[in-house]
């Protein structure tokens, strides 16, 4: 241990006080600490060689950020760390209270504003990001896009984040698209009515928080998810997720109705719902819970029609599959054929004459409409 006589005016002291009552008042302790926080990055401080060599030269490590450091508004963290974080976090959205946290609601009124308090933090923070725009001076009135320039493509994309859901909440506008360049990401808005201030808007959502729905659901209910997440790599995803009213049918020895689910997801009647857009719902709402192994879709006007592939050997459940998807497509008043051989079923839009009596082969054992 060296000792050494060290002489402190008061402001020193008092840029020390947080690393003061962090040690107990131990002031060699906070110096240590003090010390160790600038030995983590030289190159913010420079050396001491540059020091002496440019006794004039500014500290890059703004005033500012000492402030935010000295009031605990910030802690330095590794950059590689915080990469790790945002990009792990990508898809979940960033709760509002975060984001007011970063850019306060009460005192961003104008579109000059916003764009002069985002610059700042990200000059404050070391961002190194440019934000221009090309709205009006109201943040509601003619806002059509933001430009974010520079710096890190995670930290760009977390600071574009931030800004879109500040302005869905507060400003009427909701991102509509996103063009990524290199180095520069231009976010297009669009006036929007936000009538539920819990929900996020749909550009929002969809930009940004393609599995915020997943990470909530796994915080709401951890065990849950894990379970069923070891019992499907266990089981290497040969299992099949039914509702518990289909399940109950099943056992019935019933044929289910599975009209309703395509329903609930189109929030319309199944006869609402066109066939270009009905035959992409059954292959979300069909190979989503492992019903089948896959379909495959063509949607080109005169020429619709569906292949589904799947590994049921026995022909009786081939059958009694071809009768559940044939209810809910007469259900939807579409016409079609519907062929089928060993790991495939194809439905044919294209023959509205054909009935399927006359295209199923039914085995001589099984009743196909029993």
């Amino acid at each position: 241990m060296i000792r050494k006589n060290v002489s402190l005016d008061e402001v020193h002291l008092q840029k020390l006080q947080s690393l003061l009552e962090k040690n107990g008042g131990n002031l060699s302790a906070a110096i240590r600490e003090a010390i160790d926080l600038v030995s983590l990055c030289p190159e913010s401080y420079g050396t001491q060689d540059v020091s002496s060599e440019n006794p004039g030269k500014k500290e890059s490590f703004p005033g500012a950020g000492e402030e935010l450091l000295r009031n605990e508004e910030c802690v330095m963290v590794n950059q590689q760390m915080i990469k790790w974080l945002i990009r792990n976090s990508a898809g979940k959205l960033i709760d509002e209270d975060i984001v007011h946290e970063l850019i306060n609601p009460y005192l961003i009124n104008t579109v000059p504003e916003l764009i002069e308090y985002l610059n700042t933090i990200s000059k404050q923070l070391g961002w190194k990001i440019e934000v221009s725009t090309s709205c009006g001076e109201n943040l509601q009135n003619g806002c059509t896009s933001m430009d974010f320039t520079g710096g890190d493509r995670d930290m760009r994309e977390f600071l574009v984040e931030v800004a879109c859901i500040f302005l869905s909440r507060w400003a009427g506008l909701d991102a509509e698209a996103l063009h990524r360049r290199s180095n520069s990401i231009t976010v297009y808005l669009r006036p929007f009515v936000r009538h539920d201030m819990l929900e996020a808007t749909p550009g929002v959502r969809n930009l940004f928080g393609s599995r915020d729905i997943l990470f909530r659901e796994i915080e709401r209910k951890p065990a849950f998810w894990m379970t069923l997440a070891e019992l499907y790599t266990k089981f290497n995803y040969q299992r099949v997720n039914l509702d518990k009213s289909l399940f109950e049918a099943l056992l019935a020895g019933k044929l289910p109705d599975i009209t309703k689910y395509f329903e609930i997801k189109a929030d319309r009647s199944l006869r609402e719902i066109p066939l270009q857009e009905l035959l992409p719902l059954f292959k979300y709402l069909v190979v989503a819970p492992q019903l089948v192994n896959d379909v495959e879709i063509c949607a080109e006007k005169g020429k619709e029609c569906i292949k589904i592939r799947h590994d049921y050997s026995e022909e009786s459940v081939v059958l009694k599959l071809i009768k559940l998807f044939s209810n809910l497509f007469e259900a939807g008043m579409h016409r079609f054929s519907v062929t089928y051989v060993s790991g495939l079923i194809i439905f044919d839009f294209s023959l509205p004459d054909i009935s399927v009596e006359d295209v199923v082969k039914i085995s001589p054992d099984l009743d196909f409409y029993e």
